[in-house]
């Protein structure tokens, strides 16, 4: 899919900056929300290897950094597994919701180039109908005034 080209204003000005701001602002955000998720996860995360360290049967399967050992059995491994996956499935979503603000990005650039485009084509007009209205008013002054036109 081909970006979208910035177009000159009539004033002369970038039009760039009102997307970027947005996805500036969209990015920050996103960021923002992940910094939380990943607090709050760090903050479980640190509930869980206390709790697990308190307790005699599980504290001989994790590992000074907190990592299972080597000699785990299978049932520490169904929860390992379960968790993996409901990352994943975590993972998964967070890339879809992130593919679709980049494509809502993209349609907002589009349908803003397009604006621009329609508002450059009736600033020309608006243009050219006051220069027309205007030489209509001074050629009626003048055939009043009865002053002729010299070219």
């Amino acid at each position: 899919m081909e970006r979208p080209r910035s177009h000159r204003t009539p004033t002369g000005t970038s039009s760039s900056r009102a997307p970027r701001r947005v996805s500036v602002e969209i990015c920050t955000q996103l960021s923002e929300r992940l910094e939380k998720q990943q607090t709050a996860n760090r903050g479980e995360l640190e509930k869980i290897r206390s709790k697990v360290g308190g307790c005699e049967k599980c504290s001989g399967l994790f590992n000074k950094e907190g990592r299972v050992r080597a000699a785990a059995t299978s049932a520490g491994g169904t929860e390992t597994d379960e968790e993996k996956e409901d990352l994943k499935s975590q993972l998964r979503e967070m890339e879809l919701e992130l593919a679709q603000t980049k494509l809502q990005l993209v349609e907002a650039e589009c349908k803003i180039q397009d604006l621009e485009h329609h508002l450059g084509l009736a600033f020309n007009e608006v243009q050219a109908a006051k220069k027309t209205w205007f030489n209509r008013t001074l050629s009626s002054i003048k055939t009043v005034t009865g002053t002729k036109e010299t070219t």
